[in-house]
């Protein structure tokens, strides 16, 4: 069976520790400078940018392997890759003086909560996502 960390999947999570980056930056820089409509701005553009680039890399999988996944293998990146950044931001000293880490702890305890409904979803139609699909795309 096709692997699944496959290279969309990777081009994906290297665009979302990009993004995150950038977004963090910008997220960091406009609370320092007290600027909310910029710190909003950043947010709803950083959010805009995940969605292209779901939807971009999410269209390329399933052309590369056209299994019904739900995107959880996506969401799970994400999740990794956003916290990931997040939390090193403030172990290398980028936040901003008015920012506070517990905001990141909290972010990620609501999001595992949503991360396991979904893991557990996803668990729910595994069984039925190969179904109507070639042999042959399924093993090399």
């Amino acid at each position: 069976m096709k692997s699944l960390i496959t290279p969309n999947l990777i081009k994906f999570t290297v665009a979302t520790l990009i993004l995150t980056i950038l977004f963090r930056i910008g997220l960091s820089t406009s609370i320092t400078n007290g600027a909310m409509i910029a710190v909003i701005l950043s947010a709803v553009i950083y959010a805009i940018s995940m969605w292209i680039n779901g939807s971009y890399f999410g269209r390329k999988e399933y052309e590369y392997l056209p299994i019904y996944d739900i995107g959880f293998r996506f969401h799970l990146s994400t999740f990794i890759a956003h916290n990931l950044v997040s939390i090193l931001w403030f172990v290398f000293g980028f936040e901003s003086k008015y920012e506070s880490i517990n905001t990141i702890y909290i972010t990620a305890l609501i999001w595992s909560v949503f991360l396991i409904i979904h893991f557990v979803y996803y668990l729910s139609v595994k069984k039925s996502s190969i179904k109507n699909l070639d042999k042959e795309d399924l093993f090399e």
